[in-house]
């Protein structure tokens, strides 16, 4: 049985086939890890989320585990993990936390190169952190890209017109821009490290290997059709 794990401060995800003689042999590996570290999985906040697959044997695997069954998609270091492309409810922590930053800020007397700097420096992160694993709707992008200009421009006031075009906006400072970075090709960019991970057989990453397994077993990214 292969065993992968993803983990973070107190957040543990462990994957194995959705199989029953795998179940048991993580079962026992939990059990032993316990009694070695006297550390137990906590029964009321574990969860077995199971693939479509594993529909015959449910019942079966949880009541071997003990856990409670969930359900995609989950949260995990503030991000949805889904199994299709997003949704509009995956989506909206991201433009909450948008909205919430954007808000805060407005009910300061801010000056512009102040609010330049959030945009560049807060935001841009926020927005990295998502773009990084998603392919984001450009949906999704305008209006996020929409509020960024409003805040530049007004602030905490409710008028004030752009007084530069926001494409002239995003170029770079040796450009005669404000080195604020669009959203949509940023997102590409940050896609396309996925991409040369696979051209590199990247073996750290669980999904360069299921990419690998699943599709390119028999030809190259090239040649994938």
């Amino acid at each position: 049985m292969k065993l992968f794990n993803l983990y973070f401060a107190d957040d543990l995800l462990l994957f194995c086939k959705a199989e029953e003689n795998s179940v048991i042999l993580f079962h026992d590996a939990l059990h032993a890890f316990a009694e070695l570290s006297r550390l137990h999985a906590n029964i009321n906040k574990s969860q077995l989320i199971l693939s479509k697959s594993a529909t015959p044997v449910r019942d079966r695997l949880r009541a071997i585990l003990g856990f409670q069954e969930g359900q995609l998609p989950v949260r995990y270091l503030g991000l949805p993990l889904i199994s299709s492309r997003l949704t509009i409810d995956d989506r909206k922590p991201l433009l909450l936390k948008v909205d919430e930053r954007l808000k805060g800020w407005s009910s300061l007397h801010l000056s512009f190169a102040a609010r330049i700097q959030l945009l560049k420096s807060d935001i841009s992160a926020l927005n990295i952190y998502w773009a990084m694993a998603f392919i984001l709707p450009s949906g999704v992008l305008k209006t996020i890209e929409a509020r960024m200009k409003k805040f530049l421009w007004q602030g905490g006031h409710n008028s004030g017109a752009a007084k530069v075009a926001w494409v002239d906006v995003c170029k770079s400072l040796e450009e005669g821009g404000q080195g604020i970075r669009r959203l949509q090709p940023l997102n590409r960019a940050l896609m396309s490290k996925h991409f040369w991970d696979i051209i590199q057989c990247n073996e750290s990453s669980i999904w360069v290997m299921w990419i690998t397994n699943r599709y390119l077993r028999h030809c190259s990214v090239w040649t994938a059709g």
